[in-house]
């Protein structure tokens, strides 16, 4: 029986911000971790459809070791996933029994899954969907007869692909693997990902450095982070005295990295998809919201807040009062009243956190800034 593999690589990752198949999982990108399931002796052809960053997709592929991987351009790609799924049939030769279908963001998937997937298929005589479950919940990839092709073909994309073989019998086979449910659509999508297959998901303080270093930031930026860095621990020291958990690491991580592409426009996003691609999205998250707190963002006492308030803080190499800020800033954007508004708000935010600080967790502002108290 001769088994294809058609890897789905050509969306626009509008929901993640950065190119989902460059996207690194446990030292490789997403990509060739996808493509390297594919090297069952069972597969025999591998097509990856390309579209979106076409060039560097396909760029990537060529470090793929298989021999038996080919990539197909879908032109149509913009259009939804049923067009590349159709591209990638038409890659496919005649003489293929099924396929498995797998969109490149879901690569957690174990190579055993694949296995019971097609053996189930060859019990089945070959006249059957199989869809792999965990839990009772169905996941990727599918197998698909190739019987089907001609249909997919022709089918005008309505409902996708589940719409297209509601009608059809098919197989369900229960594997011990959760990474069938798991994709990456976004950035929390990612994080869960790489903790499932227990990779890190922020970096220690020695890649820190060497990352501070590989994208040049300025000396005195780097100054500040150490500040940032050394506040936030201190505040966190004074939580974890209170039996509140914060993760230490990741906080650390998230100041020394805040501003790595200061003073890019826009740092904080410019920064948190920078450490997406470099495979962090626990310290991206927060470098994200350290300039502004996301809308739906409630005073807690987390690494989110302790970074926002220490950066807030610290101004001019020093730790300055909330109202000694404020005022600096009244007198530096007196002329943009726009730029001023901004600027009030993240001070009542920084505000809101020190209250809670204070009001909940009975820490002081001398506790925090490590001012004498007189």
């Amino acid at each position: 029986m001769k088994i294809g593999m058609i890897i789905l690589a050509a969306g626009l990752s509008e929901r993640m911000g950065v190119l989902k198949p460059l996207l690194p999982v446990g030292g490789e990108s997403a990509l060739l971790r996808a493509a390297g399931l594919g090297k069952a002796e069972k597969i025999h052809i591998i097509s990856v459809v390309t579209g979106h960053r076409r060039e560097e997709v396909e760029a990537e592929l060529l470090r793929c070791r298989a021999k038996n991987v080919r990539h197909i351009y879908n032109k149509r790609y913009s259009e939804g996933m049923f067009t590349s799924i159709q591209a990638g049939i038409h890659s496919l030769p005649n003489d293929v029994d099924a396929f498995l279908l797998l969109p490149v963001d879901h690569c957690a998937v174990k190579p055993e899954t694949l296995e019971r997937v097609i053996a189930a298929f060859v019990l089945s005589n070959g006249q059957a969907v199989v869809y792999p479950t965990y839990n009772g919940e169905r996941g990727h990839p599918p197998l698909i007869p190739f019987g089907f092709a001609a249909g997919i073909r022709d089918y005008d994309g309505s409902g996708g692909m589940r719409g297209f073989l509601a009608p059809y019998p098919f197989e369900e086979v229960d594997v011990d693997d959760r990474g069938i449910l798991l994709d990456m659509d976004t950035p929390s999508d990612y994080e869960s990902l790489l903790t499932h297959l227990d990779l890190p998901v922020y970096p220690d303080e020695e890649t820190c450095v060497r990352l501070l270093e590989k994208y040049k930031t300025p000396e005195n930026v780097i100054v500040h982070c150490r500040q940032v860095n050394a506040l936030a621990l201190r505040i966190a020291k004074l939580l974890i005295e209170k039996n509140i958990q914060i993760n230490k690491d990741l906080l650390s991580a998230a100041c020394l990295l805040h501003d790595i592409v200061r003073p890019e426009a826009a740092h904080e996003t410019a920064g948190a998809k920078l450490l997406l691609t470099e495979g962090y999205p626990a310290v991206a998250r927060l470098v994200a919201s350290h300039m502004d707190l996301p809308g739906d963002y409630g005073p807690k006492p987390d690494e989110t807040a302790l970074l926002y308030l220490a950066d807030k803080l610290f101004r001019d190499g020093e730790i300055s009062s909330i109202d000694e800020t404020t005022a600096r800033l009244r007198t530096r954007y007196a002329g943009d009243s726009d730029a001023l508004a901004r600027a009030a708000q993240r001070m009542a935010h920084a505000r809101m956190i020190l209250e809670m600080l204070q009001n909940t967790y009975k820490i002081s502002y001398q506790e925090i800034s490590g001012a004498p108290v007189e």
